[in-house]
């Protein structure tokens, strides 16, 4: 119930996100139309200040039209009036005086400008209008002035209408990518954290099966040979006393291995090193668990072959690392398990590899088999028991050692664990 709510308070949070969003893309749409409409009023008063001042300066010099007149080519399709205007402008700073206007008007923004015929042909364009030729007759602004057409183009019209709310919107705009950003972060940290949880549940309910048993066992047996009224003879009274060692030994084991991932977590793990024999130590521990390989039906071979396997190490850890690695190969072997244990020398060190006849891992989570809790799934194989603790642990001990581990595997078929070891690694 709560895992829903949680879901459903995320798609609520994401959709109003959005929809701000929305609402601040709408409003921003919204400020540029009415600043263009703002703006294109304040062009509309300017060319007609423009065209008063330009037809004013022209009637007081359409006095000497004759003279005027022989100074315009003759081809030209302008009349008299019309020339009287181009001499006014020619005569008159234009750029400035249209600047000046749209000033007044409360517009800064670049402008160019040309005057042209009924025909479309320039009557009066300077160097700065020639490049926007066609931008000015099919986008310009445009008043009539007698028989011609003042035309004004803006080449940064829209850049100049963004500057006003630009900065706002650009603030608002990073406040809520950073809000989304932090809401998706905060979306798969929920998700990781209920996969931590579902991770956590199985972990106890495997610990609580794992120790129920060995408890009920010893429980079981501490009665029998307590009970008076039941007779024992030695092989019986020897078998319990077994179980019971047994039974014990497998709770030290299991309580070892919460305290290894203790360890590991909290960072405390202390090494002590000491030059030692890598295929001793791989040697005592294949003879501790003969015995359950053979319960199995298993065989462990030996192929060492390192010609120097002394190595600067904490006998306790690479013990247990080598003790967790058969171990893991026990588990997933479904029948008749086949480990071989073999080590090849390196220029640094020794390589030791742990291989099994398995079910093998699937290629999407060997990146994920050291991670702590995570436990491949074993598809119809029930009954493998574990709490994903021993290879994150395992890489650990290997990585303070300044060596590496590494897994390969074949579905199926086979899984070949290699840990390389330094002669002398670093001392903390």
């Amino acid at each position: 119930m709560q895992r829903m709510k949680t879901s459903r308070l995320m798609w609520v949070l994401a959709i109003a996100v959005l929809s701000v969003s929305a609402l601040q893309f709408i409003g921003l749409s919204n400020v540029l139309d009415m600043r263009g409409q703002i703006f294109d009023r304040s062009v509309e008063r300017s060319l007609n200040q423009i065209a008063e001042w330009v037809q004013v300066s022209s009637e007081i010099s359409f006095q000497d039209t004759n003279s005027a007149n022989e100074s315009v080519s003759q081809n030209a399709p302008i009349k008299d009036e019309a020339r009287s205007i181009i001499r006014s402008m020619e005569s008159l700073n234009m750029d400035s005086l249209l600047h000046v206007a749209l000033r007044k008007n409360g517009v800064d923004a670049q402008a160019v400008f040309g005057v042209f015929n009924e025909y479309d042909q320039p009557a009066y364009l300077n160097s700065n209008g020639k490049p926007y030729w066609d931008e000015l007759l099919e986008y310009g602004y445009s008043i009539e002035i007698k028989n011609l057409n003042f035309k004004v183009y803006f080449p940064r019209r829209n850049s100049y209408l963004l500057q006003g709310g630009l900065t706002a919107f650009l603030l608002s705009a990073f406040l809520l990518i950073g809000i989304l950003a932090g809401l998706v972060y905060v979306y798969y940290s929920v998700r990781q954290s209920k996969h931590i949880e579902r991770i956590r549940h199985d972990l106890m309910n495997n610990l609580t099966h794992e120790l129920k048993t060995p408890i009920s066992t010893i429980g079981l047996a501490s009665e029998a040979l307590s009970d008076k009224d039941l007779v024992l003879d030695k092989e019986q009274q020897h078998y319990y006393l077994d179980l019971i060692k047994a039974e014990n030994k497998r709770l030290g084991l299991l309580v070892g291995k919460v305290l290894q991932a203790s360890l590991v977590e909290k960072g405390s793990l202390k090494l002590y090193l000491e030059p030692l024999n890598i295929h001793d130590i791989v040697k005592n521990v294949v003879k501790n668990v003969a015995m359950q390989v053979r319960k199995q039906g298993g065989k462990i071979e030996l192929d060492l072959k390192a010609s120097n396997p002394i190595v600067k190490c904490d006998k306790t850890h690479i013990t247990s690392v080598i003790f967790n690695l058969i171990d893991n190969a026990l588990k997933y072997s479904e029948e008749n398990p086949r480990i071989k244990i073999s080590s090849v020398q390196t220029d640094k060190g020794i390589e030791l590899s742990v291989r099994d006849n398995g079910i093998g891992i699937p290629q999407e989570h060997l990146g994920k088999v050291f991670e702590r809790l995570y436990r491949v799934p074993t598809g119809n194989v029930h009954d493998v028991k574990g709490f994903g603790l021993g290879l994150s642990y395992v890489k650990a001990v290997v990585e303070r050692h300044s060596g590496e581990i590494t897994v390969e595997s074949e579905l199926g078929s086979y899984s070949v664990f290699k840990l390389k070891l330094k002669f002398d690694p670093p001392q903390e």
